[in-house]
């Protein structure tokens, strides 16, 4: 994908919805913003068809290109989550391996994800062979300073075909 200026509008829980990418491009002018995220949506809720959930999928034209956020653990889910947001025509899946929130990490998604590199392994492969569309991982630096992993989980999800990594420079804790 070509994109129009080098900014990326990083994906934030609660925040970054439909209307505030909007607004982010009224007020910094289409050309500054070269990609825009949505706020990460659950593979669980998209794929328990969700109506709170679909709902986050939601765009305009004008954003893109644009990419759709997922998180979770399960492999399926995940699969099925990347399935839809590939229907709806956002023109990236991004996979979410830095959210700290406790309420994602019990459940295995986000920064947990780093303790768990086959897990992320399979879940970028299964993804990966499941959509066109180009399939991206957000990671932090680690789980925590003992265990500051980003190089060789990076690696892995470049070998698992990943298009795109974005490093989140700090650990979980």
């Amino acid at each position: 994908l070509e994109t129009s200026g080098n900014l990326v509008l990083s994906p934030m829980s609660g925040v970054t919805d439909c209307a505030f990418r909007m607004t982010v491009l009224e007020a910094s002018g289409r050309e500054a913003v070269g990609l825009l995220v949505s706020e990460f949506v659950a593979a669980e809720g998209l794929s328990r068809d969700n109506g709170k959930t679909i709902a986050m999928l939601r765009y305009e034209e004008i954003e893109r290109p644009f990419s759709i956020q997922i998180f979770g653990a399960d492999v399926d889910r995940m699969v099925r989550a990347a399935l839809m947001v590939e229907e709806v025509g956002a023109d990236i899946v991004d996979i979410n391996c830095g959210c700290p929130a406790p309420k994602v990490v019990r459940r295995g998604g986000g920064a947990q994800l780093m303790r768990t590199p086959e897990t992320l392994r399979e879940i970028v492969r299964a993804v990966r062979a499941a959509v066109s569309i180009p399939v991206t991982v957000k990671i932090r630096a680690g789980w925590d300073d003992s265990s500051r992993n980003a190089v060789d989980v990076a690696r892995m999800v470049e070998d698992e075909g990943a298009a795109m990594l974005a490093v989140h420079g700090r650990t979980r804790l």
